[in-house]
């Protein structure tokens, strides 16, 4: 089973306020000037955002993610649970905090820039696809939540999931999403203050999602579980397109609600460049994939198209619900993503792969556990989470009694095909004993001692 890690630290100063851009674009400079590392900019404004390396199978990014103070660490896929532990250990201890730490910064365990209000521009990463995000969320300003952009964090797992079973995967663990989120909201703490909301980050995507018509149903949750791989394609490919891209400059539609079928199925539409040149672009089987990678709830499944494929023979193949036909390779290098999971320390970060695999390794349980769960049931009770944490009920059962049935089946399914140590879910295990999370431990530790102490308490390195 190969697993792939990506892991959004938050990045700040000495004094604990988040990381300006000379201070990360140095940090950049300085992996780049390692042999093993190369430089690489944005297309579109030429910003340095981050380095690269070649390893022997796949390859290591470090750069931006949405914030200029939010650093990422992405990755290749490693074969096991103990080879994706050590190699990202490795990669934050050998590299990542290194060249942090030599520009005077230092990466947070887990928070949304704990002193730092990010509002908007000032701390966005230069990066042409970020804009046009920041852009689309300012259509309707006032309806999304600026104080939760950009500076927050998350990990991400990249799980190589059989293909037969990807959907059944995708389908359950988007039904469970309010008990990975009651176990881990984390950023409570926000511009040296309190807040609400047991997750910024969260708060941000969902009033995005249920208040700018162009993000609705693209976060979190999909408009209704999917049917076959087919089903999952057509509904990605029934949303607006994002961008495309050529020559790795992003272009929009002219017409904003053009959505990836309707440009396949003319063959070509107006697109305008990011200094407002319009021109016809005809779609290609390229466009077909990002229309998939655009497709951005919770979990989401990540797949290659083949290249030879023409796009309407793709078209066509889904219709028919062939999806499958489409793919490079037979299907192999598809996986389920398992996104907005929370950026821990080091212990936790573990625990959360060790459950996720427990979980995988037994979705038919998992299914028939949550079976009674509605699609609408687990959207309620996500919001609830988000404002009252472990107290949240589902379906008439308060939301730890489902922790605790979810969490003997991980350990079950772990005790019977040990792809993870069993050990490993000890962290979440006293979560749920004690209804915390990493928000109410720093809503606890700030008012008790204080914000600057809470932040030297995050400092990874």
């Amino acid at each position: 089973m190969k697993i792939g890690i990506e892991s959004e630290l938050p990045v700040v100063d000495r004094r604990g306020a988040a990381a300006d851009r000379p201070a990360v674009r140095a940090v950049f400079e300085r992996l780049a000037a390692r042999p093993d590392f190369d430089p690489y900019h944005d297309a579109t404004t030429g910003t340095l955002v981050g380095a690269r390396s070649a390893r022997d199978h796949g390859t290591l990014d470090v750069g931006n993610d949405y914030g200029v103070c939010t650093v990422e660490a992405a990755l290749p896929p490693e074969e096991g649970f103990a080879a994706a532990k050590a190699a990202w250990h490795r990669t934050l201890d050998d590299v990542v905090f290194p060249a942090l730490a030599a520009e005077g910064l230092s990466a947070l365990a887990h928070g949304c820039q704990p002193l730092t209000e990010t509002l908007g521009g000032p701390y966005l990463a230069d990066k042409a696809h970020y804009n046009l995000w920041l852009a689309q969320a300012e259509r309707y300003p006032g309806h999304y939540a600026s104080d939760a952009w950009p500076g927050f964090a998350a990990v991400q797992f990249n799980v190589d999931v059989p293909l037969p079973r990807v959907i059944d995967a995708c389908n359950t663990l988007v039904k469970m999403t309010p008990l990975i989120f009651a176990w881990g909201a984390n950023s409570a703490v926000f511009g040296g203050r309190v807040q609400s909301w047991h997750s910024l980050r969260l708060r941000g995507y969902t009033e995005l999602s249920e208040t700018n018509p162009f993000f609705a149903h693209r976060l979190h949750y999909p408009r209704h579980l999917y049917g076959s791989l087919a089903d999952y394609m057509r509904e990605a490919w029934a949303l607006p397109i994002f961008e495309v891209t050529r020559h790795g400059v992003p272009h929009t539609p002219l017409v904003p609600e053009l959505t990836t079928r309707q440009f396949a199925e003319t063959g070509h539409a107006e697109f305008v460049d990011p200094d407002g040149t319009k021109r016809i672009l005809h779609c290609t089987t390229a466009d077909l994939a990002s229309g998939l990678v655009f497709c951005w709830p919770a979990v989401r499944v990540r797949m290659r198209l083949d290249e030879a494929c023409t796009v309407a023979e793709a078209l066509e193949a889904v219709a028919a619900g062939r999806g499958e036909a489409v793919l490079r390779d037979g299907g192999r290098g598809t996986f389920v993503e398992i996104r907005h999971l929370p950026t821990m320390n080091r212990e936790e970060t573990f625990a959360w792969l060790a459950v996720l695999l427990g979980w995988l390794g037994d979705i038919e349980g998992c299914r028939d556990l949550f079976g009674g769960w509605s699609l609408q049931d687990a959207r309620t009770a996500a919001a609830e989470v988000q404002t009252r944490g472990w107290a949240a009920e589902v379906a008439g059962v308060p939301l730890p009694e489902w922790g605790r049935r979810a969490l003997d089946l991980a350990a079950e399914s772990l005790r019977r095909d040990p792809v993870a140590p069993a050990e490993e879910l000890e962290p979440l295990a006293r979560r749920l004993r004690d209804r915390t999370s990493p928000a109410t431990d720093a809503v606890a530790q700030v008012r008790s001692e204080g914000i600057e102490a809470f932040v030297e308490g995050l400092r990874m390195c």
